[in-house]
């Protein structure tokens, strides 16, 4: 009969540092963690989150065998990587960037088991180690790009078959009917999906760090081009039955099919590659009851428990220094009058006109909203401030829609960085948009102004913030929306007036 398992004498007082080492970092990021866990809970995106944590622990128990002769020591380049992640974590908190913070909070813990087991141990166990920051749910910031990606592959081999269709934006339309490219067809569930498989798959198939490298860059690409191809075969099979099917439920059984077939494909493939050597399971029977160290080990740590606290200790602090900087991080919660009602020459104020939108965020603890004009061109100004982000909403926020998805009225044709020249002469760029509903079109430019300076990118306004809260400036912190008719399409003169108000209310 097989033996209860028992763990080498070296072992165990290094695994039960680790032990207390995670539970410390999930009682101390309790709030982080539990973010990460409230978004694998709502989004089948990143539900394989919660099995990224048992696939590691199984990974390294496949390897038991070569781990169990191994000595952990004391790493004091870990503990130096566990500060490094700390400050991350802090610095994201003052500037509520959770993404950053999730990051950074696995970061402090994969730091702390290299701190408690040595550079040698984690250097062996390095691929399931890594593999913990996969439960990080990430690549939202890819949608975007991905969605234009799948539009442009779709429209692009629809007239390579010769096919007429017209593309507004992400929305294209056929003889039979339109279509439009949403969130769900970005294709980031099925690319975070394979990126995760593919590298389970890797680690267990070959030992060699080439192929496993390339079997995962194929494991991230692959799906990217199935997507396009996906989104195609679904438009067609829409369009061939003049939109009687691949338009309901059956468009996503369509696509997870196609997914599976894919990554069946893919694995297959891959298999002709596979090293006999690979998957890491033990070449030789396991002794499940050892009771003694190997010959020549210290059998614990020398001052082990002094070495624990002070890891343990700067795990803590983070939060601690955190809540002590929070008096520095004020905000004064105002408009300027000075911004929300400029008067360039020619220009007066005016009443509000029925367009039917309007700019709208969660989370704004003050705002106002005016309309001028020239006597020709009738201007919306909206101005955001988000106060000390505490509240729930933020001044960079990816949420921050203009307009949400599958809106009933309005759709966004077009979004990018426009250049533009502020009155001081200083240049700078916007985000423009052009919106559009069955009755007009709107175009629309957008920014950030982070005490006097503006900016329309969002990691520059991000850090802005943080070097300003840092240094105790309590200026408004603001997002700021113009918008604007344009008549029979007239974008360029439109888009030059919208430009004038901004220079003169903003410089």
């Amino acid at each position: 009969m097989l033996k209860a398992v028992e763990l080498p004498l070296h072992w165990r007082r290094p695994l039960g540092g680790v032990v207390l080492l995670t539970l410390v970092s999930l009682t101390v990021f309790h709030t982080t963690w539990a973010s990460i866990e409230a978004i694998w809970s709502r989004s089948d995106t990143f539900a394989h989150g919660y099995l990224v944590g048992p696939i590691s622990i199984w990974l390294i128990w496949l390897r038991r065998n070569h781990y169990r002769d191994l000595q952990a020591v004391f790493s004091g380049l870990g503990l130096f990587f566990l500060t490094g992640s700390g400050f991350t974590w802090l610095v994201a908190d003052l500037v509520h960037v959770l993404v950053i913070q999730q990051w950074a909070v696995v970061g402090v813990l994969v730091s702390g088991f290299w701190a408690m087991l040595g550079t040698r141990v984690i250097t062996q166990m390095l691929f399931p180690i890594l593999f913990l920051f996969l439960m990080v749910p990430f690549g939202e910031e890819f949608i975007p790009l991905l969605m234009e990606y799948t539009a442009t592959f779709v429209v692009t081999v629809i007239r390579l078959t010769g096919m007429s269709v017209y593309r507004e934006g992400l929305f294209f339309t056929l003889t039979s009917g339109k279509w439009s490219v949403v969130e769900g067809c970005s294709g980031l569930r099925y690319l975070i999906s394979s990126l995760t498989l593919g590298t389970v798959y890797a680690y267990l198939n070959y030992s060699s760090y080439k192929k496993r490298t390339i079997f995962i860059a194929a494991s991230f690409l692959t799906p990217i081009l199935a997507n396009g191809l996906r989104a195609y075969m679904i438009v067609m099979i829409g369009h061939l039955s003049s939109m009687k099917l691949a338009t309901g439920v059956d468009h996503i059984v369509y696509g997870w099919v196609f997914f599976g077939l894919v990554m069946f494909g893919l694995f297959y493939v891959g298999s002709y590659w596979r090293d006999e050597d690979a998957g890491g399971l033990p070449s030789t029977p396991v002794s499940l009851n050892t009771e003694s160290a190997p010959s020549g080990f210290e059998p614990t740590y020398r001052h082990y428990w002094a070495l624990l606290a002070v890891t343990a200790l700067c795990v803590s602090i983070w939060p601690t220094a955190s809540r002590g900087l929070s008096d520095l991080q004020a905000v004064n919660v105002v408009v300027p009058e000075s911004l929300i009602h400029p008067m360039p020459d020619r220009w007066q104020a005016s009443t509000s006109p029925e367009w039917g939108w309007e700019p709208s965020f969660n989370g704004v603890a003050v705002d106002a909203k005016t309309y001028i004009s020239d006597g020709h061109t009738i201007v919306g100004m909206y101005i955001a401030n988000f106060g000390d982000e505490t509240k729930g909403g933020e001044l960079v926020n990816s949420q921050n829609y203009l307009i949400p998805q599958k809106h009933k009225i309005w759709r966004m044709l077009q979004d990018n960085i426009n250049s533009l020249q502020w009155a001081s002469g200083e240049q700078g760029e916007v985000e423009e948009s052009v919106l559009n509903s069955t009755e007009r079109e709107l175009l629309v430019l957008r920014w950030y102004r982070v005490g006097q300076k503006n900016t329309a990118n969002a990691y520059v306004a991000k850090w802005w913030q943080l070097l300003k809260r840092l240094s105790g400036d309590t200026s408004p912190e603001l997002l700021v929306v113009l918008f604007a008719e344009t008549p029979h399409q007239d974008y360029d003169s439109t888009r030059e007036k919208l430009k004038q108000i901004a220079a003169a209310c903003c410089s």
